[in-house]
């Protein structure tokens, strides 16, 4: 134990009512409503003219399912509650909703400030998904014919109003929805091109909430898929999520019909499809270049056969015969995937236990107490003609079943005893490069966030990184002249205005999770080699110049923290250029994090590399909650150190690690670089894309000191209730003049419900008490908060 623990806070108060939480929906110019029905009329006959047609076809449909679609209703703003309109028309089902932004001011719909001025700035918006067949559209239409006309809507239906009247768009939703920016189309492409006579692809269904529509979906598409010459090999339906997928094969042949015209093939034409997906995109790359031998290796003793795990790690094979790693890691393989692992090509998950148990190697830090429990998730790509080849989740698999199965073994004992019970940290340092953060939710992220609650843990989650080219915009010879700081300043700009493809990957978006980025730092004394460069040598732990960037889902802050993740080096293309196109080199030479490699022969063992990146940030996070554990571990002893287990260990260790976030002077470095007269009313919120809460201090989260106390409390509360926290202040600050701050971190794990817009549940926030009976004896000595919930949807 440290010389000046952790506190613990007085038991909270008896829970009393909540106060209503105020919001707000923006200020928007509006279309009138005869203008409403100029625009949209065409689009609603379009609409009308296709149902029509599909009730015709019925008769001669092989599947013999009666035709539905999918509407997509955007509007400028919002509508809350809407879906609760929604269920009081018969036949029409909530599929999903979508967050828009920088939707472009027009002359019908427009920003305004509260006098009513008109500001030209982007909007926000909603695309809502609406399944419906053909009562639930005549439905439709007829509240919009009587919306037209002015006249009521009648009980239940007073959201359409304001639907209608925010309405932008109203199309089906169709071909190139089901294929754009899934990454898909690409796929398909390069294996054509290398050959394939047989390609993968995830069929992601639209969830319906009955079994027999959801039973009967499933069976069209897999007559389709017959019908296209293509077999189903693996089907996923996890319920808590709405989740139904398909993972299939399809001939060569039937993939180019679609490339050539998609619109024409009745599989991808089908209503109860969502997307088309490529399959086996979570995946890692591998460093280039030869190991550095391992020779440093402190002496310090095996754990006891008896210590449990406290984190897991979910990645690839890791080589557990490293000498940095023997006797420290719980490896449970059910498929057998160790088996089409060379030695030499575990490198990403023995880089990531690496980190995870020693830390950055050039730190020369304590291994951890604890061993690390490894589900291998990934294998070598067979299709990477490369050596070492990249590792990721198999084409056989579906990556959300893959993970759904890897922790329902941990913690349920459904046919056999669970494999780890006293995890509480799980480590998940890949995403899925082709699918950024669009608005909606993945369907990973959103398993996350159910699994998150259904087990107490806490998933860190890597936010992802974007190691594309920079252009500069100007000549090579001009970018070298350039004084290091104004180069430095050159390349946050870039980095900044890319942020449209540079956005978090799935599942970073989940709400549960830590998302975590990188901070350009780390512990190599190395300098580069002749042909690199540092891209901020002149301002230290300023964000990698290849983080993804948020927000998240909801406009939540993502990522969450930064962690040191390796320095990025940045190099000029070998070829003359008109422009300074820089490259992120990514070598296994210094500087970034050393961290434990298989050695560059098969069979020998131990050697280290360098790395970088938000995967490496990541483990040293769940290393962090690690160390955080032991810390609280420690605390049971203490005076009402028991009250710590009525708490999930996995809330204590989220709170901890965003607690000790801040940001420091790399933001008035950012604030100089790309604060601009139009962005400064919101600077603050664009800075979060970057910074997140911020770096973390381990250190500051673990102990006080002699001018900072750091207090824990909590509790638990049911919907519409709030708690009372004091802050006891000791009696020496009693009289003395001198600035204080009250630093509060609030944080909890949200049940979700798949079947409303607002995703997750529950809510909570804190706010100073306003309490007439408390002196002001009382408030000097003792700071009073409460902290409140609500249930934002429906159960």
């Amino acid at each position: 134990m440290t010389e000046r623990p952790l506190l613990i806070l007085p038991v909270p108060g008896a829970p009393v009512e909540r106060k209503k939480k105020r919001g707000g929906n923006g200020k928007f110019g509006l279309p009138s409503r005869q203008r409403q029905a100029e625009r949209l009329a065409p689009r609603f006959q379009v609409l009308q003219d296709t149902f029509e047609k599909k009730q015709a076809a019925l008769r001669t449909d092989v599947t013999g399912v009666s035709p539905e679609d999918v509407l997509v209703l955007e509007t400028v703003g919002t509508v809350e509650k809407f879906i609760s309109a929604l269920q009081r028309v018969e036949g029409m089902e909530w599929m999903g909703e979508i967050e828009l932004e920088n939707i472009p001011p027009d002359d019908d719909f427009f920003s305004k400030t509260k006098e009513g001025v008109r500001t030209g700035k982007p909007m926000r918006g909603t695309i809502f998904l609406i399944l419906t067949n053909h009562r639930a559209w005549g439905e439709l239409n007829s509240l919009w014919d009587r919306w037209k006309r002015g006249e009521s809507l009648g009980f239940g239906h007073e959201k359409f109003n304001k639907l209608f009247a925010h309405l932008h768009d109203i199309r089906p939703w169709g071909v190139q929805d089901r294929l754009r920016e899934t990454g898909v189309m690409e796929d398909w492409q390069e294996r054509l091109s290398h050959g394939a006579e047989v390609v993968p692809c995830e069929i992601e269904l639209w969830f319906r909430s009955e079994a027999t529509k959801r039973g009967d979906a499933q069976r069209q598409i897999e007559e389709l898929l017959r019908q296209q010459g293509g077999k189903v090999t693996a089907r996923a339906m996890i319920g808590e999520i709405g989740y139904h997928a398909i993972l299939a094969e399809m001939p060569a042949s039937s993939i180019s019909q679609i490339l050539n015209d998609s619109a024409q093939v009745r599989l991808v034409t089908c209503e109860q499809i969502q997307f088309f997906r490529a399959s086996g995109q979570m995946a890692v790359g591998t460093p280039h270049g030869d190991p550095y031998p391992d020779s440093t290796i402190p002496p310090f003793p095996l754990l006891p056969s008896d210590t449990h795990p406290v984190a897991a790690l979910l990645d690839g094979m890791p080589l557990q015969n490293h000498e940095r790693l023997v006797g420290r890691l719980i490896i449970d393989d059910p498929d057998g995937f160790e088996a089409d692992y060379k030695t030499s090509e575990r490198r990403h998950g023995t880089a990531m236990a690496s980190l995870i148990l020693w830390g950055d190697l050039e730190a020369k830090e304590r291994p951890v107490n604890h061993p690390l429990y490894v589900r291998p998730i990934m294998k070598p790509n067979q299709r990477d003609w490369n050596h070492p080849r990249e590792e990721s989740v198999p084409d056989q698999r579906l990556v959300v079943d893959v993970i759904h199965r890897a922790v329902r073994r941990m913690f349920d004992d459904d046919t056999e005893p669970a494999s780890a019970k006293s995890v509480c940290l799980i480590n998940l340092s890949i995403g899925i490069r082709d699918r950024p953060f669009e608005g909606a939710m993945s369907p990973l992220a959103r398993l996350l966030d159910w699994l998150s609650w259904r087990y107490k843990v806490l998933f860190l989650v890597s936010a992802g990184n974007h190691s594309r080219d920079m252009d500069m915009g100007m000549s090579p010879q001009q970018f070298r002249n350039l004084p290091p700081s104004d180069r430095t300043k050159k390349i946050l700009q870039a980095v900044a205005g890319d942020a449209r493809n540079r956005r978090i990957l799935s599942p970073a978006e989940a709400l549960n999770v830590l998302t975590v980025a990188s901070v350009h730092t780390d512990h190599s004394t190395s300098p580069p080699i002749s042909y690199r460069f540092d891209p901020y040598s002149v301002m230290a732990h300023m964000p990698s110049p290849i983080n993804a960037q948020g927000m998240g889902f909801r406009r939540a802050i993502k990522p969450d923290i930064l962690m040191e993740g390796g320095r990025v080096m940045l190099s000029e293309p070998l070829e003359t250029t008109s422009d300074a196109t820089l490259k992120v080199s990514n070598v296994t030479a210094p500087p970034g994090q050393k961290t434990a490699c298989p050695g560059s022969e098969e069979g020998k063992g131990s050697a280290t590399q360098y790395g970088r990146g938000t995967s490496n940030a990541t483990a040293l996070a769940t290393r962090s909650g690690i160390r955080l554990f032991e810390m609280l571990n420690g605390l049971l002893s203490e005076p009402g150190g028991k009250f710590l287990l009525t708490i999930p260990w996995s809330i204590w260790l989220k709170t901890l690690l965003v607690h000790g976030a801040e940001w420091g002077p790399e933001y008035k470095f950012a604030e100089k670089v790309l604060k601009t007269p139009e962005n400064s009313r919101k600077f603050k919120e664009y800075m979060t894309r970057l910074l997140g809460f911020g770096r973390v201090d381990i250190v500051r989260a673990m102990a006080c000191t002699e001018y900072r106390v750091t207090a824990l409390g909590g509790g638990i509360l049911k919907e519409g209730q709030a708690s009372i926290h004091r802050f006891p202040l000791p009696p020496s600050l009693s009289g003395q003049a001198g600035i204080r701050r009250l630093i509060i971190t609030l944080s909890w794990l949200t049940p979700v419900n798949p079947n409303h817009q607002e995703w997750r549940r529950a809510e909570m926030w804190f706010a100073p008490i306003d309490n007439p009976k408390i002196s002001k004896k009382d408030r000097e000595l003792t700071p009073w908060w409460v902290c409140k919930m609500e249930s934002p949807c429906f159960p």
